[in-house]
């Protein structure tokens, strides 16, 4: 829970992206290997914009950032899904903390 955190300007200026990451676990996989994705959902079409101020990042940008990096879409699971939640406070906000609506998807290497 957190793959966001790749996109926030602190982890950027240290000279980390998502991109070099993921890369960098390809690298390090045989085909065949598994690469797991867990994090905080923020509201769809948001890409990067709430990493920073409320630790979510939007699903869809986490799948594009992945399969930039070579791997292919192997499964996804709702089981951490939460309906309730808005998407519009800090994950650690007594009124959601540990009860985030979270995406989890698996990644395969070729």
């Amino acid at each position: 829970m957190s793959f966001h955190d790749l996109h926030t300007p602190l982890i950027r200026a240290r000279g980390a992206t998502a991109n070099a990451f993921n890369r960098s676990v390809y690298a390090g996989l045989k085909s065949g290997g598994r690469y797991v994705v867990i994090d905080h959902a923020a509201a769809a079409g948001s890409g990067a914009r709430d990493t920073e101020s409320l630790h979510r990042i939007d699903p869809t940008l986490v799948v594009e950032d992945v399969l930039e990096a070579g791997f292919v879409l192997d499964a996804q699971s709702n089981l951490l899904a939460n309906d309730t939640d808005t998407h519009a406070i800090r994950v650690f906000d007594p009124a959601v903390k540990g009860e985030t609506d979270r995406f989890a998807y698996r990644f395969i290497r070729p």
